[in-house]
């Protein structure tokens, strides 16, 4: 060996880690991201129920209701909101469809309120609890004829 020979350039060693730390720097920011749409999703959601007079007028009326209290039991609360339909077709106001996705301490159900609206205020026409098992309770509203009884002498 030459001790005045140049010495072999070798390329410095690489780290083998920078694809790894490249995936979990792409996945840690896509899962921020996810979490984030999420939490502002639920955030605006539940505000809605805050806000909305329509629902919190269906919602006290179902929670007064001695009916929908021994089907749902105590700590009626609303869990989704599954359609709201309105239709401002009179010049004074309108009407509006709600389906609410509800839940109490001992079941849970599907309530459905026709409304009519004037100005700010809200008039249930309408309040079908419809429990687990498929058995509707009418709060507000006559049920519909029996279609057997209907030509019956």
């Amino acid at each position: 060996m030459d001790p005045y020979a140049e010495p072999e350039q070798t390329p410095p060693l690489r780290s083998h880690h920078g694809c790894l730390w490249g995936c979990l720097g792409v996945l840690i920011a896509a899962v921020v991201l996810v979490v984030a749409v999420f939490g502002f999703g639920a955030w605006h959601f539940y505000t809605i129920f805050g806000n909305d007079a329509r629902i919190q007028t269906v919602m006290e009326t179902v929670r007064k209701s001695d009916e929908a209290v021994s089907v749902l039991g105590r700590n009626i609360k609303v869990l989704e909101v599954e359609t709201q339909t309105f239709d401002y077709a009179t010049g004074r106001g309108g009407t509006a469809t709600l389906v609410l996705k509800v839940a109490g301490s001992s079941g849970e159900g599907e309530v459905k309120a026709d409304l009519d609206i004037t100005g700010q205020t809200a008039k249930i026409k309408s309040l079908v609890l419809t429990d687990s098992e498929g058995r509707a309770h009418y709060l507000i509203g006559d049920p519909p004829p029996n279609p057997l009884m209907q030509n019956s002498i």
